[in-house]
């Protein structure tokens, strides 16, 4: 594990000094800090669930731009092929960038957390439905890096790279949306393989093992791709 740590360090090293990460950072709080305010101010609802209700569009955008660079910046620079000289496994090089934008992630999600604080000023919250909602939030952006951290894998260009993390999330967001108009067969299958329907069934309070599962298994499945293209890369 100490080559995981070493290669998460130091892409929290490259996110401190370039602009990128504060770039990233600033857009999510500010956008996540308006829709909160808006349902606060506006609409007068001192409740954090239509701000989740709406974290799954927001993280579609953002994922893919904390991950895009991840593999694709390392083939296009060519040192890939310094990391496979060193003596690391594949595998410990996609779980280091992983464990870096998980932790990244993680950071941003606390960041929000001064909005449930607000609103315990203004009354009583519910607590455990809030904590819920945050630990759904969690599996649903490490599922979505995963796929963003794949889409990194497919090229050496980062714009494309987010352009297909991107397009992926949102078809599978397009897909849970449309749920209601597929055949009666397929809503079933849909319902069941959808990240974002077991996050929505999490936002009420009840953290049941399934949908905890199901989300992450969506997250080892990508990582396995991952792994399975840089490998293929390095066989190539």
């Amino acid at each position: 594990m100490r080559v995981v740590w070493a290669l998460a360090w130091k892409e929290w090293r490259i996110m401190l000094d370039t602009p990128l990460g504060y770039v990233v950072a600033t857009a999510f709080l500010l956008v996540s800090g308006f829709f909160f305010g808006k349902n606060l101010f506006l609409f007068g609802q001192a409740e954090m669930r239509g701000y989740f209700e709406l974290l799954p569009l927001l993280l579609l955008f953002f994922a893919p731009a904390m991950a895009m660079r991840m593999l694709a910046e390392e083939r296009h620079d060519g040192s890939d092929e310094l990391l496979a000289t060193l003596p690391t496994r594949n595998w410990e090089i996609m779980l280091g960038k992983y464990v870096a934008l998980l932790g990244q992630m993680l950071l941003l999600l606390l960041a929000t957390c001064l909005y449930p604080l607000s609103l315990s000023l203004l009354g009583t919250i519910d607590v455990g439905q809030i904590a819920a909602s945050y630990l759904a939030a969690l599996l649903l952006a490490a599922c979505y890096l995963a796929i963003g951290l794949y889409a990194s894998s497919l090229t050496k260009r980062t714009i494309v790279a987010y352009v297909l993390g991107l397009g992926m999330l949102l078809g599978m967001y397009l897909l849970d949306a449309a749920l209601s108009t597929l055949p009666p067969e397929w809503q079933d299958v849909v319902a069941l393989l959808s990240p974002i329907m077991h996050y929505r069934y999490m936002l009420r309070g009840v953290v049941g093992l399934e949908h905890v599962v199901l989300l992450l298994a969506w997250t080892w499945v990508f990582l396995s791709l991952s792994w399975f293209q840089w490998e293929r890369r390095a066989w190539q």
